[in-house]
């Protein structure tokens, strides 16, 4: 399977993603937060472990532990987002959820020390500008929309622990494991908020098991595979269509209509997540270029 395919797959997975914000919305009515990620979660570790379990027999205490962390940090994020989405929008969570991509420039140079490009910069500032429209009614910003803030600055930082734990720990690992952890640490925290809880309708189940099985097991292979086979740039302006498919089935299932400035501000933080990512590839194929010139 080629580059083309997999960047395909991607596409649809990330179409998943943003259709996934609805079916969360809707989801919620029925369960808590934990126990949807508890469902999905655990669904996702089970599938996936018969493909990982030899692996996980031969890694270290070691790796396990790092694997771990990341696990707690994207527990983090999922907790937030899946707790503000109840409390806002299916459109607004997508977009704002996509401000990720933004932080993690912000926190790789408080963290890393890696100073950002004036594309990252300018692309922040836009995205900013973007959230501000898009949230602030008033003077007030709305609950769920600032724990879904929460989630996009945790998602920034697992997206920096992955990428220094990903250099030592196997990626098949380190995917079961994050997941595992999420799902565990949601069910946790499901049984001391009040019990946990299973779907009644199918409707809800049949969401978990697509979300679960399509959206979190098959995903990581999906991004992997993708990942490995294309350009980082490429990837990353393919994520990007998750807020935008976010929006799409907001508006189209979930009912969500964005007045005019907010949907300028929705523009905006596609926009700025665009900016920030546009430098890799312009510099990539500006080195490229200039090796060919010098041979």
């Amino acid at each position: 399977m080629n580059a083309k395919y997999w960047a395909l797959a991607l596409v649809l997975i990330t179409a998943l993603w943003g259709w996934s914000f609805v079916a969360i919305h809707i989801a919620l009515q029925e369960v808590t937060a934990p126990s949807f990620n508890a469902l999905r979660f655990i669904t996702g570790a089970v599938v996936m472990l018969p493909f990982v379990y030899a692996r996980l027999v031969s890694t270290s205490l070691s790796d396990y532990l790092q694997a771990g962390a990341v696990g707690v940090a994207l527990f983090c994020a999922f907790a937030f987002q899946t707790s503000g989405i109840k409390y806002t929008t299916a459109s607004n969570a997508s977009f704002i959820t996509g401000l990720a991509i933004v932080f993690t420039p912000i926190f790789s140079l408080l963290i890393l020390k890696a100073r950002p490009t004036f594309s990252q910069a300018l692309g922040g500032a836009i995205a900013t500008t973007g959230l501000g429209m898009l949230t602030l009614r008033g003077l007030e910003i709305h609950v769920g929309d600032l724990l879904v803030l929460v989630c996009a600055i945790f998602t920034a930082l697992h997206i920096i622990v992955l990428s220094e734990v990903s250099k030592k720990v196997e990626a098949a690992v380190l995917a079961f494991v994050q997941i595992a952890v999420v799902g565990v640490l949601s069910l946790l925290w499901s049984v001391m908020d009040g019990g946990f809880q299973i779907p009644a309708s199918g409707s809800v189940m049949s969401a978990v098991l697509i979300i679960g099985v399509i959206g979190t097991a098959a995903a990581y292979f999906i991004q992997t595979k993708a990942q490995i086979a294309s350009p980082p740039a490429r990837i990353a302006l393919i994520l990007v269509l998750e807020p935008v498919f976010g929006g799409v089935f907001g508006y189209f299932l979930g009912g969500d209509r964005l007045g005019v400035v907010n949907l300028v501000g929705a523009c905006l933080i596609v926009a700025g997540m665009v900016v920030t990512e546009f430098e890799a590839e312009a510099v990539r194929k500006w080195r490229i270029r200039t090796m060919k010139l010098k041979n």
